[in-house]
């Protein structure tokens, strides 16, 4: 392989792992509760998708995961670049039962 070839293929591999870690970063996180973390979704313009089957309010959840940031619509800050272009991601939760 010519060193021209090896350079482009270095370059490639620093971009994507660029491209792949930024979206991490624009996750909301910390120690609120899960409607903590949807309304700070909302507030950047996200539609949200929440993954849970209990039959409780948001408060008593604590959020597991977020999928869906990663979308060709969404800047290194985690905010849509297009906001005409709805953007839905996924938050996934675990919750306390009532009571």
């Amino acid at each position: 392989m010519s060193s021209k070839h090896s350079a482009i293929l270095a370059c490639t591999a620093v971009v994507l792992g660029l491209g792949l870690a930024a979206p991490a970063n624009a996750a909301p996180s910390g120690p609120g509760s899960a409607a903590d973390t949807v309304r700070d979704l909302q507030s950047r313009g996200y539609h949200v998708q929440i993954n849970s089957n209990a039959n409780t309010a948001l408060s008593n959840c604590r959020v597991t995961g977020v999928h869906g940031l990663s979308d060709s619509n969404i800047d290194e800050d985690g905010y849509r670049i297009d906001p005409s272009r709805h953007t839905t991601v996924y938050v996934n939760v675990s919750c306390q039962p009532d009571g």
